[in-house]
């Protein structure tokens, strides 16, 4: 596959790339995500050609400095044209569309464009810059005419799964071709025959594809080829209702059956987050809602993605919420079993069960319970209970009669380490190895663990691990910040500007791993 670098600080723009490209063999990586240098210096002037010379040289000088000279990368520039207010063939607002928009109230465009005729139309047009080292430089463009809306909706809120129609930029008013509504409010298929950077793109991708750089890859990756490293591995999909007992019996295998847990909400928040990033006012459970609707195997391909790299005999999946997902699973992940296991628990016993763990409940009621248990159950859970090779445990006794029902029923089996021929030093470990490590034995409230600062998490690697060379904060920062994990779940901090971070379900499934191959104490915590 190739990596195809974008030069941009517009998280938007890399994953609206993204889409374009999702029918080519094309990684589209942005800058930031390959390196913690600076993006390259974009230009503030109304000559295009000015702005995309000066935007080539920074972003080769940059690229250059990263060592990423030899790396094939993109830019892009886009820019508005208001016919009515475009004089002596200065286009308006033009290359400083997101400048203008900072600054214009839809009610000021509105008045102006009434008292010249209520001439609306517009062009919005794309520039696209391809480098590819020896090759050269191509210059790609397209365009969408249409007008300027005539009412503005306040009540807009950016699109979950496709976040480049928005709400705060020219697409919330831009009414593409002969549509009646600005493109932010179409439905995608509509919105992808006016999408103005589409063109561009494609013309790209030929040339990528003419350079044999690509090719067309087919829209189903086939997923065949799966290491299998024991004869009798084991796979537990585990699923449920909220608090009935999911990540306890996962926590319960890995403890004492060397189990690999991952959670799969954990992939969900990674995907959100790469799409909308931390500050988004998206709310994540209308994303997941929606990305399971459209694309309901989606998390199960990360999951089956993440389990080709990190390889481990028994695996137990939480979080699953579709019967796709299970059944992606099923078919694609070789294992010497894989099981399904839905754990019972009534409401009133799971709701006093998430009052305990203190999940954030304040002003958090039973009907509101409720009312999640059908979010849950219509977004698949009720089609999972009923299929015919799920296996149901009942979890409304005490924990250790919880155990023992679940063992019995499926008699998990454990394998010696000693067996997995692996081990490993823990000086020679990566940053993010120690770092998920460090927050694994740090970690001692469950899911109301503290979130942290960089500074914090570097000062906690240095003094759980007695490491012979201590770790930078610099270093740390850098690899925490430069792209989301779904090791770590992250916040961000409104006061104080700042990203906080600490360990998810799946990082401390890869912290037990890693543990267990590297010459360190065993730890049994209470997670």
């Amino acid at each position: 596959m190739l990596e195809l670098v974008f030069f941009t600080s517009n998280r938007t723009k890399t994953i609206h790339a993204r889409y374009l490209c999702r029918g080519h063999d094309v990684n589209v990586v942005n800058f930031r995500e390959k390196t913690y240098h600076a993006n390259y210096t974009e230009p503030r002037t109304s000559d295009r050609k000015s702005l995309l010379k000066e935007s080539l040289d920074s972003a080769l000088e940059q690229a250059k400095r990263a060592g990423l000279e030899n790396h094939p990368f993109i830019i892009e520039d886009t820019s508005v044209i208001i016919h009515a207010l475009s004089k002596n063939d200065l286009e308006y607002p033009g290359t400083e569309v997101k400048y203008w928009m900072r600054d214009t109230a839809f009610e000021d465009i509105d008045f102006e464009l009434f008292f010249l005729g209520n001439d609306r139309r517009v062009t919005v047009r794309s520039d696209l810059i391809l480098y590819i080292p020896i090759a050269g430089t191509f210059y790609f463009s397209s365009c969408v005419d249409g007008n300027i809306t005539e009412r503005q909706n306040l009540n807009l809120e950016t699109n979950t799964l496709y976040p480049w129609l928005d709400n705060k930029s020219f697409n919330k008013w831009f009414c593409p071709g002969n549509e009646k509504l600005p493109i932010s409010e179409l439905p995608i298929g509509i919105a992808d025959k006016y999408d103005f950077r589409k063109d561009a793109f494609s013309k790209m991708l030929d040339t990528l594809v003419s350079h044999g750089l690509t090719d067309i890859v087919a829209p189903e990756k086939r997923y065949s080829g799966q290491k299998k490293f024991y004869d009798e591995s084991i796979c537990h999909i585990v699923v449920g209702l909220s608090c009935s007992g999911k990540s306890t019996i996962a926590d319960y295998l890995s403890q004492e059956f060397n189990f690999f847990h991952i959670e799969a909400s954990d992939f969900m928040h990674l995907i959100y987050l790469e799409t909308h990033g931390e500050k988004s006012e998206v709310r994540i459970g209308d994303f997941a809602r929606d990305l399971l609707s459209v694309k309901p195997t989606e998390v199960a391909k990360r999951v089956l993605n993440f389990l080709e790299v990190y390889h481990w005999p028994n695996i137990v999946i939480t979080g699953f919420r579709k019967v796709e997902e299970v059944e992606f699973i099923r078919k694609n992940l070789v294992a010497g079993s894989i099981r399904t296991i839905f754990i019972n628990a009534d409401a009133d016993t799971r709701h006093l069960r998430f009052i305990k763990r203190n999940r954030d409940s304040a002003g958090y009621t039973q009907e509101d319970f409720q009312e999640r248990d059908k979010r849950e159950l219509s977004m698949g859970l009720e089609k999972v209970m009923s299929d015919s090779y799920i296996e149901k445990v009942s979890n409304v006794f005490s924990i250790d009669q919880y155990f023992k029902i679940y063992v019995e029923k499926t008699r998990p089996t454990d394998f010696h380490i000693s067996d997995f021929n692996n081990s490993e030093n823990i000086e020679n470990l990566k940053l993010k190895d120690l770092i998920t490590i460090a927050l694994f034995k740090s970690k001692t409230k469950g899911e109301q663990s503290s979130f942290l600062t960089t500074g914090e998490v570097c000062k906690i690697v240095n003094s759980t691990l007695g490491l012979e060379k201590p770790k930078f904060i610099n270093n740390v920062a850098r690899l925490l910040n430069k792209s989301f994990d779904v090791f770590f779940e992250v916040k961000f901090d409104v006061l104080n500007n700042k990203k906080l971070y600490r360990l998810s379900n799946t990082g401390a499934g890869h912290a037990r791993t890693l543990i267990k191959r590297c010459k360190i104490a065993p730890i049994k915590n209470s997670t």
